[in-house]
């Protein structure tokens, strides 16, 4: 697709759209995270109880027991 059909298609004004290009061609991008994050299972050396923690790709950890994992997951929509 060209650019100029690209503005039209999106309602723009070319100039502005060059003019956008020339002054922003260097900013670094933000890359997404990917949606699938995988997984490592580590078996504790105890009894089983200890907290399983779920670190967010937005930085916040949740804890929970094991044999709550799987409500907790299905809260945050990650299963």
């Amino acid at each position: 697709m060209s650019k100029k059909h690209y503005c039209r298609l999106h309602d723009l004004n070319i100039a502005t759209f060059y003019y956008w290009l020339k002054h922003h061609q260097d900013d670094t991008t933000v890359a997404i995270p990917p949606a699938f994050i995988p997984a490592r299972r580590v078996i504790p050396d105890n009894n089983g109880t200890e907290a399983v923690t779920l670190n967010l790709p937005n930085g916040c950890s949740v804890s929970c027991l094991p044999a709550q994992l799987r409500a907790v997951m299905q809260a945050l929509s990650l299963c």
